[in-house]
């Protein structure tokens, strides 16, 4: 009796919650708890990157405003890679890592794509990641939001941020010993 009521169960309907939408400007809606794990996942800077993928259309339109920009789209383009504004500002000094990337990624796709239904779901051993940027737990600034200004403007990051010169010298491999600021 107890395993026909919740077969019951499994068989109903997901229901649908209530949604807060925005940090600063709240907006609440009736959702599928899939559109709140997306929406949560968005929202968190620091789990993911939005990026963007860009048509040959969209590149012709940008030529009409930045012809130096479109080149670097179009280098997106060419090259099939999903972007953010601050990576295509430096698209020509990081592509080879965006390649990296990109190669690395199909790979941890086919590999989890494998794994078996009901788990256990963990990233295999086998898929290297080491490429990808921004990752829990990296020592340097590439793909955060400091690498362009580093890039501009040197040491710039390190007045922002306290504590920042000792960690570029750890992930660069320099001294451990700690940086005196200034």
């Amino acid at each position: 009796m107890a395993f026909a009521r919740s077969m019951r169960r499994c068989a109903e309907r997901v229901p649908d919650v209530f949604m807060q939408f925005g940090l600063e400007q709240q907006f609440r809606f009736v959702s599928h708890p899939g559109v709140m794990v997306v929406s949560k996942l968005l929202e968190m800077r620091t789990v993911c990157q939005m990026r963007a993928t860009f048509t040959q259309e969209n590149i012709e339109k940008i030529k009409d405003f930045d012809p130096e920009l479109a080149k670097k789209a179009q280098i997106a383009h060419d090259n099939k890679l999903p972007v953010n504004f601050q990576q295509l500002e430096l698209i020509e000094e990081i592509l080879p890592r965006l390649m990296e990337e990109k190669k690395q990624l199909g790979v941890a796709r086919s590999e989890v794509a494998k794994l078996p239904v009901g788990g256990p779901y963990a990233l295999p051993k086998s898929a290297d990641v080491s490429a990808c940027r921004p990752i829990p737990g990296q020592k340097d600034i590439q793909g955060t939001l400091l690498e362009l200004p580093e890039a501009k403007y040197p040491g710039m990051a390190a007045e922002v941020v306290p504590g920042i010169k000792q960690v570029q010298r750890l992930a660069t491999g320099s001294s451990t010993a700690p940086v005196k600021t200034e």
